[in-house]
């Protein structure tokens, strides 16, 4: 493998119970692997880190963000009653490179839009990776939002336009994915100790993928992907994933550090091709 371009990725969930104080054993469980990744990532040192979280989502282009600094506090529209709903960030992203990226995009025919505006809303997603992957802030992001509208194959795209971009510009770096499984929340409050996934046949449906994805059958996911979607209501119908196959870092079997629920949702922690923990 080359040392320049993606070297590695990672899908983790981005759902702000990560950080809960007095979280479930699995949201524990989670947190603490997406940490581990964390380090490993770091141990790294890429260059930049390219970013996609289905919580920034978008209806009108691929919109990329180009503030160096955004920071502030963050209260989620969901969760603003417990502690986990209220978050700060610092972030730094890497703005030449981005602008590479989103040249890229417009180039393959796609629309990219730059972001760059102070109070920007950053999403829940986002900050939660940030805080867990990148505590001390060392990393630097290049981030590209989730269109709506997007297929697979269009989003798919834009993970290989910003995968060229890395080559063409001689950087090393990696991809990282925020996405759940399945998404069918549980309708009420619960306690911590309460949380599953919220029906058998999603988990059945998680495990499924996440067996495919440990197997390296990345052209698998992708056939089944759609029915994944109807099926066990896969958060952003799963596009995340076709966005970090078209980089090409998940043709190698991914590894699996954690699954469980999150509030009823299906989660899991996986990577592809990070250095040993030392």
């Amino acid at each position: 493998m080359t040392d320049r371009g993606i070297q590695a990725g990672v899908l983790l969930p981005g759902m702000p119970h990560l950080l809960a104080d007095k979280p479930a054993t699995s949201w524990a469980a989670l947190a603490d692997s997406a940490r581990t990744v964390g380090d490993q990532l770091r141990a790294l040192e890429p260059d930049v880190v390219l970013l996609l979280s289905t919580q920034w989502f978008t209806v009108l282009g691929h919109q990329f963000q180009c503030d160096p600094n955004p920071r502030g506090a963050h209260t989620d529209e969901n969760w603003y009653a417990y502690d986990y709903g209220h978050l700060s960030y610092d972030l730094r992203f890497d703005v030449e490179f981005t602008e590479r990226w989103a040249a890229r995009v417009d180039a393959d025919g796609m629309q990219a839009r730059r972001t760059r505006y102070q109070g920007f809303p950053i999403d829940t997603g986002t900050i939660v990776t940030s805080t867990l992957l990148d505590p001390q802030r060392t990393l630097r992001w290049a981030q590209v939002s989730c269109n709506l509208y997007a297929d697979a194959d269009t989003l798919a795209q834009v993970g290989r336009a910003g995968a060229e971009a890395a080559r063409d510009a001689g950087v090393r770096a990696a991809v990282v994915v925020v996405s759940g499984l399945s998404s069918g929340l549980i309708q009420q409050w619960i306690e911590p100790d309460q949380d599953r996934i919220a029906e058998p046949a999603h988990d059945r449906w998680n495990e499924r993928i996440l067996q495919m994805l440990t197997a390296g059958d990345t052209d698998k996911v992708l056939a089944v992907r759609e029915d994944y979607a109807r099926q066990a209501q896969a958060d952003s119908q799963f596009r995340a994933f076709a966005f970090l196959a078209g980089t090409g870092v998940a043709a190698a079997p991914a590894q699996l550090h954690s699954y469980g629920p999150l509030w009823g949702t299906g989660a899991a922690v996986l990577s592809w091709n990070l250095p040993a923990p030392a």
